[in-house]
Formats: C-alpha cells, structure tokens, sequence
C-alpha cells in the first residue's frame, strides 16, 4: 500500500487534512509542518479547509464535517474552544501552565474503528488487524490542539503544575452509535445467566472491538463501513477548571500551652475555640484558595498543653485547586507577621516546595532524634544521689505499651524505644521540682516514661528513681529535621 493511495482513499471518504496525517502517522511537529512532512513521505500536498488553518472565519467555505474526527480538528472547532475557555473563569488563575483534559464521546471511537474496518477492505493484509492504523485521538490531540490552545492562551504545557481545564463534548448520534453496540456486544458476548452486565465504555471497545476480534463481516451488519460523513460535528457539554495542587511549607513554634494541634471536637462540642492548623491556614491558604479543602500536615504532634520551641516543627499545607501557583518572599513575611500575632503560634520559613518534597514530613518518622525538657515533681528535696541516677548519657531501652490516654485513636501494642540521653537538674526556685533533659527516638511518650504509667513504660524515670516523679511542664527544644531549607532574612 503506497502512501499516495491511502491519502486518495481518505479523501473519497472525506476525511480532513489532519487526519491525513494521523494515517500516515506523523508525529510531533510534522503536524505544523504538514506540506514539508507530505513531501517527506511521498505524497501530493492539497490543502483543504478541513483542517486548522488561520482565515478569517467568515471567509471559510462551507464543507463536510470530516467522518473520523467530526471536526475535532478543524477551525470551527478550535476557535469555539478558544472562546468557550476564554469566557470561563480562568483569568482568577494565576498560573503560568496549563493541562488540556478532553473527554469525548464513544462515537468517535466507533468512527476510527469503523474506518479501520474500511481500510482492511481497500488494502487487505497491508492493514493490521490488532494494531490501529491510526495515531489515536488522545495522542493527536496533545500533538495538533494542545500546542494551538497554549499559544493562544499564552500559557506552556505543564502537565504537573498547570491548570487542568477539562472539556466534555458531545454528539448527536452518541446514543444511536451506543445502541448499535450493545447490539453487536449481544452478538459478540452473549451474556450468560445471572452474568454481571459489563458497561459499555472506551476501555471495553480497546479490549473487546479489533478487527482480530470481531469479523468484518459481523461488524459492517450493524455499522457503516465507511463511517458516513456527518452534518454536525462536536458539541461542548461543558469545560470546568482546576487549578494546581501547591505545597507551601514551613515551621511552627508553639508557644501556648492551651492549643491543639487540629480541632478538638468532644461528643459534637468544641472543647478550644482554635488550633495550630487553623491558626495556620486561615493565614496561608486564604491567599490562595478556599481554607477548608487544606491538607494540614507536620512532623509530629504535641499535646494540648505542652509547647513546642527551638527551630519548630516542621509543616506542609497542600492547597489544591490553588488560584496562585507562587509565593514572594515579601508575601511569605506577611504571612509569618500575621500568624505571630496569634501570640499562640510563631511561623518561619514560608516556603513554597515541591510534591516530592513532602517525603520529608515522613521520612525517618520512627527514627529522628527529638529534644525534650521536662519540669518535674517527686515528693522530696532532690539528691544528688537522685541526680545521679538520672544522669544517663549513653542512653537505654524501653518497652513502652500504648498510653491509654491515647488507646481511642492508636492500637494496642507494645513498642520498643530508645533513649538518646538524660540528664537531671535541680530547680534553683524549688528544690523538690527536677529538670530533665530528655533526647529520644521520635514515637517516644514522654509523659508516660516519665511516670511510667502503673508500669505500662518499663523502664521508667520513676522506677530509676526509685519514687513516684510526674510532670508538671513539657517542652519540644528540638526535631531534627533539617527541612524545609532556612530562609534568611
């Protein structure tokens, strides 16, 4: 099969210029540079109005909507999907990219697949028939419409972070071509008794609908091989926007000890009228989008009444459907000024980071070292002997059993921890208070191996102390987790 006789057969059928090109399967830029990639492979350059060139639209002449793609790619259908983007909302969008998502209508795949069919007739064993002669219209899309979409709207191709504008169209005859294949799919997949009913969809034409699968013969009694050509092309149902998922992130310091870290919510009731989180994103995510759809996340928690210090915590919010893809440092400074006037909560290194960078809020979860220092109180005047005992600079394990303080919300089991360091101090104020300095590994309840909780965390401040101890003030001094990067001022 020459070149040159396919592309006079497609022209009998009355298919477009461009997807001239899909059967002679060109690629990339050759779809720019039609009359160079013609030539290229040997065949008679004729231009038609088919296909997307620029004229005036009221210059054009009328013609015949192509069979294969039903004008997917002509100039109608590129200028009334300039128009129907341009009277949408994307102008709140701040967002340099942009990611086409096109839905179309099952009828336009049983049009290539009809074409299929009449290619085999025309040309025989020089079409196969397991694989399509054809560029698929998913592929040619992002190589024909794509780049005209981007260029118009002044936006690049940015399928991670750009604006995702999804577009559905329709087709008068979608229902017919629908019934037309149930009523082959009868034929072909005879359903058994009591046999689930499989829906008819794209997925099931690709698996199902080959021409290695279903004879000619069989198909061409329900479809017409060609598929006719038309008197309407698509039509759009409707064309929504998204805009990107953005990670801006930071470190908290928690200065209050009368602050939860998420809402705390008890039998429907408030029990604190604010959180870290909110505090947090009421002063962050606003600038970019509705608060409420915000994905808070840290490093960690604290409890309610023990604060966190030193460099912070580190946090992420994921903000989708985000109407600003950036953040200046001088934005970032306002944000972090805001948030300190919580007096309950200090922000530094606003950031804006990358998907790949959250890995970091996870990564060595069980395994950081994090920094504690605790007030406590025995029933005595310390020692030095009882300091003694509690200087521990090379460390120790402990099992340590689920709190039941937190047995609501965390399974039952008992956990192996290690104990970096600790180190005991006296209270000059108050010789019966203990000040510890306590490095662990992350997981670590340091509450309960303080006190020990009725033996649940063995051993125990106060087993190797040797007397009840309790804690009367906790403060996080330090997580090491050197991220996100500092910023400096």
């Amino acid at each position: 099969m020459k070149n040159q006789d396919l592309v006079d057969y497609l022209k009998e059928c009355g298919v477009c210029l461009f997807c001239q090109l899909r059967y002679l399967k060109a690629r990339g830029n050759e779809y720019q540079n039609k009359q160079e990639y013609f030539e290229k492979v040997n065949v008679l350059y004729e231009e038609d109005s088919g296909c997307i060139e620029y004229a005036p639209t009221n210059k054009r002449k009328r013609r015949n909507v192509c069979p294969t793609c039903l004008d997917l790619f002509s100039d109608d259908f590129r200028d009334q999907l300039l128009l129907s983007i341009s009277s949408t909302d994307i102008g709140k969008y701040d967002c340099d990219g942009i990611v086409i998502a096109m839905s179309i209508p099952i009828i336009l795949q049983l049009r290539q697949l009809s074409m299929w069919y009449a290619l085999i007739d025309k040309f025989g064993d020089n079409v196969s028939l397991d694989r399509t002669p054809d560029v698929s219209l998913k592929e040619a899309i992002k190589l024909i419409l794509n780049p005209t979409i981007c260029e118009k709207l002044k936006k690049s191709y940015d399928i991670n972070n750009g604006l995702m504008v999804t577009i559905n169209l329709s087709h008068s005859q979608e229902e017919e071509g629908i019934t037309r294949l149930e009523k082959l799919n009868n034929i072909v997949n005879p359903r058994k008794r009591g046999e689930k009913y499989e829906k008819i969809s794209r997925s099931l034409i690709e698996r199902k609908y080959t021409p290695a699968r279903v004879s000619s013969e069989l198909f061409k009694e329900i479809f017409d091989v060609p598929p006719l050509i038309s008197n309407e092309g698509l039509k759009f149902d409707s064309i929504s926007l998204l805009g990107p998922s953005v990670y801006v992130a930071g470190r908290y310091r928690k200065i209050s000890r009368k602050l939860s870290h998420t809402p705390w919510v008890l039998n429907g009731e408030r029990v604190m009228d604010d959180s870290i989180e909110e505090i947090i994103n009421r002063n962050i995510a606003n600038y970019f989008c509705d608060p409420k759809k915000v994905n808070f996340m840290s490093s960690g928690r604290e409890d309610v009444d023990v604060r966190c210090l030193g460099a912070g915590r580190p946090f992420v919010l994921e903000i989708p459907n985000a109407l600003q893809s950036s953040l200046n440092s001088e934005k970032a400074r306002q944000m972090e000024d805001n948030i300190d006037k919580s007096q309950k909560v200090s922000v530094r290194d606003i950031q804006m980071v990358k998907r790949e960078d959250l890995s970091h809020i996870k990564m060595g979860e069980e395994h950081k070292r994090k920094c504690y220092r605790a007030l406590c109180q025995i029933g005595s005047v310390a020692t030095i002997d009882m300091l003694r005992k509690l200087d521990l600079q090379q460390g120790f394990e402990i099992q340590q059993k689920t709190p039941i303080r937190v047995l609501h919300r965390r399974p039952l089991h008992t956990r192996p921890r290690t104990v970096y360091s600790l180190k005991a101090s006296v209270c000059q104020q108050n010789k019966c208070l203990i000040i510890l300095d306590i490095v662990t590994q992350a997981g670590t309840y340091i509450k309960e191996l303080v006190h020990g909780e009725f033996g649940r965390t063995i051993p125990s401040v106060a087993s190797l102390l040797g007397q009840p101890i309790d804690i009367v003030a906790l403060d996080v001094m330090e997580i090491d987790l050197d991220w996100p990067p500092s910023i400096s001022v």
